[in-house]
Order: structure tokens, then sequence, then C-alpha cells
């Protein structure tokens, strides 16, 4: 996922989300694409200034390269990142 400023980010009106409580605590919203389902974002009430687009949900996603991997270190033994912060 590929995190922008919430203000930089506009999408279809046809948009659907679904609320649900994070880890937090607090709401966290996924997004949906209306006809066929596809996740296309995910935000949080805990960080509200920020909205995390699927890669893969771009027209183009060859246009962007990752920089760094979160949670790599939780990550089961056969879904190891190519991108690990600092090297």
């Amino acid at each position: 996922m590929m995190p922008l400023e919430i203000s930089s980010f506009s999408i279809s009106e046809s948009y659907k989300s679904y609320e649900m409580q994070g880890g937090s605590g607090r709401p966290t919203y996924s997004g949906f694409c209306p006809e066929c389902g596809s996740q296309l974002t995910r935000r949080s009430a805990r960080m509200g200034d920020r909205i995390y687009v699927h890669a893969s949900s771009l027209d183009d996603p060859e246009g962007y390269a990752p920089h760094k991997s979160i949670y790599a270190d939780s990550a089961p033994s056969w879904d190891r990142a190519s991108i690990i912060e600092g090297k």
C-alpha cells in the first residue's frame, strides 16, 4: 500500500467504505470498488491525515516502486519481503 496525504487524494463518488474497529480501538475504514469488490484504500481515525492506496488498484502500478516494507518481521516464512528497510 502507498500512503498519501488525504488532502491530495480524490476518488469516485461511487466508492464504498466499510468501517470497523482497529487495533487501537479507534475506527478504521476499508474502501472498495462497488462493481467488483476490490479493496482500494485503507485509512484510520488514528492517522486521519493519511490514506493508504493499494498499488495494484492504480491504472499503472508499474510506475511506482516500493522503498520499504513494513511489518516484514511478522510475515509468515513463505512471504518474505523483497525490500527490507535499511538495505
